[in-house]
């Protein structure tokens, strides 16, 4: 079993795996590499943004969790997209 520090969070997701990012009323989904996935969620408005989701290539640990997840909600959308603007800054 990996260690906590070499296991892959939403800290460490890499902009370049590929994704999906699905909105729970059924608008066209974006497939697309993370980074551009959260750069459209940073645009959009706060009721899609609470209906955005984003399937990934490869599952992630979540804090306080023994499984990984392949689906990110909008709390952990929000925090990529923070560390998207503290990255490009």
């Amino acid at each position: 079993m990996p260690s906590e520090s070499n296991r892959a969070t939403v800290d460490n997701i890499p902009w370049d795996q590929p994704a999906t990012m699905i909105d729970l009323e059924g608008r066209v989904p974006v497939i697309a590499h993370v980074r551009e996935c959260v750069v459209h969620f940073t645009l959009y408005k706060p009721h899609a943004r609470e209906n955005a989701r984003l399937l990934l290539t490869a599952p992630v640990h979540r804090a306080g969790r023994i499984t990984r997840t392949w689906l990110l909600e909008p709390a952990e959308l929000e925090a990529l997209a923070e560390r998207l603007k503290r990255e490009t800054n």
